[in-house]
């Protein structure tokens, strides 16, 4: 949270944002106490730059053990005694130690002007230019340790309820920061996204969507794939002339919530038991292949994380020929076809592990497919037949997310 912190900062803060020091040659009274120690310490060396580092000396001895409520006194003095060029401290390094030192007004109004158009390469070089003395550090530390007190006086404040808000907000992403406890880090992120929601207008909003991790939303359209085996039980006549084997397939699927289209076909493997005379002789030991293509349409009716049942109906067809596809052959001319192509079965899904890819979610899963068709042959009436298939697959599905503007 601490890297997050000063790398946002420092990518989209106006220069000079949180400091607006005014030249002055004559201070307040109020700093008189505060220049004369500083000066003691400058040993002559009056430049900004010398003047910079003492009193950034100085807010560490403060924030380290000693009087918090220095503290603004000694930025006060920054911005009295430099020139509006200098740059004395990173905004974040002067919001942590406004915090500490429990000046919620200023820090509110510090947060509330947050600038929004970025920094050039020169204003974030003019940052990197002063100490790495570890002063955010610090004063981040001081402020974990005095948060309860710094809760009290933001509750006994007159804010608006906004801003109350905001600077329990604030503390709570200064404070811990580098607690690896993913349950901190989620109940931190909600109270992100509840402030978003309750007040999307707020001069707040800029600086709490730089910690909103994006939300996704799923799109209600999905898509399969999947490859699939099994057999088949021959219904009617055909087990009479007929044996089935294995059968291999491709399934095609596209849904829109609750409700599936499928569009397979599958290859069953077969024999002829014994002789059948239809257009032609189907003569005994023939290889002959199934092919079952299918367009059904389907409701799930059971959708957990583990399983998804959707019973579905829809047309298909039963071919029934010889698996040589040589011309010349004397049995390619054999076809056997059935009507009535309505058929009803039943799909289930089980979700095996989930993926997830550039502006996509899904699954692999294992499926298992059942499924009916049966109805006379298209040339002989008395000839009946149909077929019951189960097949087991793997594929997988997906949807489309978008990120969720808060």
């Amino acid at each position: 949270m601490r890297q997050l912190l000063r790398s946002l900062i420092l990518l989209l803060l106006v220069a000079g944002s949180g400091r607006h020091a005014i030249a002055q040659t004559t201070l307040p009274d109020s700093l008189q106490t505060v220049a004369r120690e500083v000066q003691t310490r400058l040993q002559q060396r009056s430049s900004d730059l010398v003047r910079v580092v003492q009193v950034r000396e100085m807010l560490r001895e403060q924030v380290r053990g000693g009087n918090v409520r220095a503290i603004p006194r000694l930025l006060a003095y920054l911005r009295h005694s430099t020139q509006d060029t200098t740059v004395a401290l990173r905004p974040y390094e002067e919001w942590a130690l406004l915090t500490a030192a429990g000046d919620v007004y200023t820090l509110s109004e510090k947060l509330r002007r947050f600038g929004v158009s970025g920094s050039t390469p020169q204003q974030e070089r003019r940052y990197q230019g002063l100490p790495q003395d570890q002063l955010f550090d610090l004063a981040a530390q001081r402020v974990a340790q005095r948060q309860d007190t710094i809760r009290g006086i933001i509750s006994q404040a007159h804010f608006l309820p906004e801003d109350s808000t905001f600077l329990h907000l604030f503390l709570d992403l200064l404070v811990p920061l580098n607690n690896p406890d993913p349950a901190l880090a989620k109940t931190r992120q909600a109270s992100v996204q509840s402030f978003l929601r309750q007040y999307p207008d707020s001069e707040y909003a800029y600086f709490v969507r730089q910690f909103a991790q994006p939300e996704y939303t799923t799109g209600r359209f999905s898509y399969g794939l999947d490859f699939h085996s099994g057999s088949g039980i021959l219904l009617g006549n055909l087990p009479t002339y007929f044996r089935h084997g294995a059968n291999f397939g491709v399934g095609f699927e596209f849904g829109y919530d609750r409700y599936q289209l499928y569009l397979r076909d599958y290859i069953g493997m077969g024999r002829v038991r014994q002789p059948l005379d239809y257009r032609g002789n189907w003569r005994e030991g023939l290889k002959v292949n199934y092919i079952v293509p299918e367009a059904s349409v389907g409701y799930r009716l059971v959708d957990k994380p583990w399983l998804r049942l959707t019973p579905f109906v829809g047309i298909s067809g039963l071919l029934i020929g010889p698996a040589s596809a040589k011309k010349d052959d004397p049995d390619a001319d054999l076809d056997l076809t059935f009507r009535n192509p309505f058929t009803a079965g039943l799909n289930l899904d089980v979700p095996l592990w989930k993926t997830q890819g550039p502006g996509e979610v899904g699954s692999w899963l294992l499926k298992l497919r059942a499924g009916v068709r049966q109805g006379p042959a298209r040339h002989d009436a008395d000839l009946k037949g149909g077929i019951i298939y189960l097949d087991l697959g793997i594929g997988g599905f997906g949807r489309r997310v978008r990120p969720r503007t808060p």
